[in-house]
């Protein structure tokens, strides 16, 4: 991985928990991708999420403090770092990186038939 690559910060959801009524708190987690001008990408392992579950102590119902903010940040302060790397032409430790889906409608999108793939996933599982 070369400076050919720039990070950024994306977003997933994800289940943080369940509240007290029973129902699942969807949340955001945010993470870092680096990225080529092809469209072929990585994602960092580390994740930050955007809430937590907390549970009162006097009414054992659960909550989830908005944390979106302070887990942008980290995610951002990461991002930040890896661009400086790629800048300097520092190694990228393959072990904290995992190849993730091209960029849609990008070159290595195209290159790698990723919507073929899907087509056939999808009837093969009908």
């Amino acid at each position: 991985m070369n400076a050919s690559y720039t990070a950024h910060v994306a977003t997933d959801l994800y289940n943080a928990g369940f509240s007290c009524d029973g129902h699942p708190f969807i949340a955001e987690q945010y993470y870092v991708v680096i990225e080529n001008e092809a469209g072929r990408r990585f994602r960092h392992q580390a994740t930050f999420n955007g809430t937590q579950e907390v549970v009162c102590p006097e009414t054992g119902d659960s909550y989830f403090p908005d944390m979106r903010d302070q887990a942008k940040a980290k995610a951002s302060k990461l991002a930040i770092r890896v661009n400086a790397a790629l800048q300097a032409g520092q190694f990228l430790a393959p072990t904290f990186w995992e190849e993730i889906d091209p960029a849609y409608g990008s070159d290595s999108y195209v290159d790698q038939g990723t919507e073929a793939k899907r087509l056939f996933a999808e009837k093969a599982a009908a």
